[in-house]
């Protein structure tokens, strides 16, 4: 059994496209995935999400979440924000944000952290990024890791 409190990290291709799941029962921790956004929008550079002690990884999925520093300054500006699939491996993903994209996605999933209800939020734009990103609490079991 799956510690309650781990957010699920896991990837399959829905009927609307290529879809990346965080979530977990109403018990899930998404506090701790918020605490990464928050990092990324001041001063760090990435975090390999599926790497993360509070993260249990379902199947053949990575995610790294990279700052390019602010808009105002971009640390790195030739790197264009969003969520781009890793050319050498088709499960990989990269999701950039600038600082100012990393403190909104955290803002956008507080309700979720908070939430007593089940519900989910949408994170990226699909088909402009490589993927959807459905943040979800307490709406899905772990039988959908058998997909």
């Amino acid at each position: 059994m799956i510690d309650p409190q781990k957010v699920r990290l896991a990837y399959y291709e829905s009927g609307d496209g290529p879809r990346i799941m965080l979530f977990g029962p109403s018990q899930v921790e998404l506090q701790a995935l918020q605490d990464c956004f928050s990092r990324l929008s001041k001063d760090e550079n990435s975090i390999d999400l599926h790497e993360q002690p509070f993260v249990h990884i379902a199947g053949d999925i990575q995610l790294r979440l990279q700052s390019v520093g602010s808009a105002f300054g971009k640390k790195n500006p030739c790197t264009l924000p969003g969520l781009r699939r890793n050319p050498e491996h088709s499960n990989s993903f990269i999701w950039t944000r600038t600082g100012e994209g990393w403190d909104y996605l955290a803002e956008l999933i507080d309700s979720s952290v908070r939430a007593v209800t089940p519900g989910h939020q949408y994170l990226t734009s699909y088909p402009s990024e490589d993927a959807i990103v459905v943040v979800s609490k307490g709406e899905y079991g772990d039988e959908v890791l058998d997909r």
